[in-house]
């Protein structure tokens, strides 16, 4: 096809800014998808939805155990441990509310909150009894846990229990005074403070620790960015010395060189009773590491008797029309989405998101759109919560598995929406399947002309990782670059936030739409489209362009409205939406 500006996606010329790194790619997956055997969902709590890990064999054998993360990282340092430990017992790796995918609390928490939550998660589970195991603040957590309800906790696990000098309580203050202040501190412009952080991480780890395993645990101390702090003060304000002695349960103290070891030991003074082991080749990230073996140690200490009591864990579907979040079983893994209303007259609404990115931009216009229809958002395979797939993905790869997402839900008929790499993955799910999508919303059709298509390989192809932790500093200045007076500072950071969730599948959803032949596709579309675009807009051009070849469809252009409308511009562009939708 061509026109005025050139052959449009010609894509012999397109491959040329996408190099070729599956190799590479397949050994940075081993530390971001988890094993087989792991599952993950969501439970209510006291401040929202509490989401949590959890791994179970068809009879258990043992009692169930609840493992703790330490701050600011989630359960998903645990996955390890938990395929292992799940082959006889059912184990649990739940977030801390404000960290990993687990909301955060209405107010500054506490240990004693965090515990309470956590209690909360277990008897909402009708989990009769649990061993903790809680590593760092974790471990703070499983002790209050236990020192709240005794009967609860059958045996207790802390790895790492400081008990800290004065000196060291006023070292804390000060830092905690800092991070406090960093919080609250504007985003900075330059990337570099990223290379600090990663390189403050990797400091900890063992020497030989693979790079692809400190990245992912980089990202999971990102997730709660302005948040983390908070664990930090809940950690600082509880002190084992006044703790442990009271404890009556079976306590084993891990003691690890993870910058805990001289106050660890100080803590077994306090429990003469307690069984410690110390293990001076275990470093911060240990326990991903030496997954067998910290299961192995774990099971030495709690697998002296037969359980008197064992459940499985049957997840629970939010209740309700707020706005929520669930996991739903697709072709190669679990789709994370988000979903609010309720079931009526019209058929639901699907979402697809832009790339890098996840579905979390689009809860305002969910919420916006959610009276009259369901709405659901799914973060595409690689993106946000959704499984990291085994191989690089095409656009009509992520059709495919969600469409299977949508037909788990029990869906036969729906609307779908699409941003930007999502409009492609819409118009592909229409055509692969005619008979499930009715109308078509589309803001933006990428029908790039040659020119642009290797234009954007230049500006959006992959970043490779470095030893040093600069490649995150690289990719904060390139969305700076990018974005700078178009944006605001903090949808250009969360820009950032979310696209380090990808991984190494950051690129794929960028890499899949610009080779997608939307200018092919798009005239054999029958179904009725509402297309719609911001005049300032990236892809005004190829949108314009796209306007001319639709088949059923109608565009609509906004002036003024900015480079982010769906997120700028909510109660303008939901009620458009509705109005196409609804009649």
């Amino acid at each position: 096809m061509v026109n005025g500006e050139g052959d449009v996606n010609d894509n012999s010329r397109g491959h040329e800014g996408w190099p070729d790194d599956r190799a590479a790619l397949e050994a940075q997956l081993t530390y971001w998808r988890a094993p087989e055997g792991v599952v993950r969902a969501y439970a209510d709590g006291p401040s929202g939805q509490i989401h949590y890990r959890y791994s179970q064999p068809e009879i258990p054998e043992r009692t169930t155990v609840v493992l703790l993360h330490q701050t600011p990282s989630s359960g998903r340092c645990w996955e390890g441990v938990m395929n292992v430990l799940g082959r006889t017992r059912v184990v649990i790796g739940p977030d801390t509310p404000g960290f990993g995918d687990s909301d955060e609390p209405r107010d500054l928490p506490s240990i004693q909150d965090y515990a309470s939550a956590m209690i909360a998660l277990i008897d909402g589970l009708s989990l009769p009894r649990v061993d903790l195991v809680g590593d760092h603040t974790g471990a703070k957590i499983a002790a209050e846990i236990a020192l709240q309800r005794p009967r609860l906790v059958r045996k207790l696990v802390l790895y790492g229990a400081p008990v800290y000098t004065e000196a060291q309580r006023e070292a804390q203050l000060t830092k905690l005074r800092e991070k406090r202040k960093e919080a609250g501190a504007p985003w900075p412009l330059d990337g570099g403070f990223l290379t600090e952080r990663w390189a403050a991480l990797r400091a900890h780890y063992e020497f030989k620790a693979p790079a692809p395993l400190v990245d992912r645990d980089f990202a999971e101390t990102l997730r709660a960015q302005r948040r983390a702090w908070w664990g930090y003060h809940a950690a600082f304000g509880y002190s084992h010395a006044d703790v442990l002695p009271k404890l009556t349960q079976p306590l084993l103290l891990l003691s690890a060189n993870d910058g805990l070891w001289e106050e660890t030991h100080r803590a077994a003074q306090l429990v003469p009773g307690a069984k410690v082991i110390h293990r001076a080749e275990w470093q911060v990230g240990a326990i991903s590491l030496q997954a067998d073996a910290v299961a192995t140690a774990l099971c030495n200490f709690l697998d002296d008797e037969p359980a008197r009591e064992v459940s499985r864990i049957v997840p629970s579907q939010p209740s309700g029309n707020d706005l929520h979040r669930l996991f739903v079983p697709a072709e190669g893994g679990q789709i994370h989405m988000r979903a609010a209303g309720k079931s009526g007259d019209l058929p639901p609404l699907v979402c697809f998101h832009m790339s890098p990115r996840s579905s979390a931009y689009y809860e305002p216009l969910m919420s916006e759109l959610a009276g009259r229809r369901q709405v659901f958002a799914p973060d595409t395979p690689g993106y946000g919560e959704s499984f990291k797939p085994n191989r690089r993905s095409e656009v009509s790869d992520y059709a495919r598995i969600l469409s299977s997402a949508i037909d788990a839900l029990g869906f036969e008929t729906v609307d779908v929406l699409g941003d930007h790499t999502g409009t492609k993955i819409a118009i592909e799910l229409a055509d692969q399947r005619p008979d499930l999508v009715r109308r078509i919303v589309m803001n933006t059709a990428g029908v790039y002309s040659a020119e642009e298509q290797q234009a954007w390989q230049g500006r959006m192809g992959t970043i490779e990782p470095q030893p040093d932790g600069s490649h995150h500093a690289a990719l904060w200045d390139r969305y700076q670059n990018l974005n700078k007076g178009k944006l605001s500072a903090d949808q250009i950071a969360g820009r950032y936030f979310e696209t380090v969730r990808a991984g190494p599948c950051m690129w794929w959803g960028p890499r899949a739409a610009n080779l997608y032949d939307l200018g092919a596709v798009l005239p054999d579309i029958d179904q009725e489209i509402l297309l719609v675009c911001s005049e300032e807009d990236t892809l005004i051009a190829p949108t314009r362009r796209g306007a001319g070849l639709l088949n059923n469809g109608t565009y609509r252009e906004y002036a003024g409205f900015g480079n982010a409308m769906l997120e700028d511009h909510v109660p303008e562009i939901a009620r458009d939406i509705d109005a196409f939708l609804s009649r």
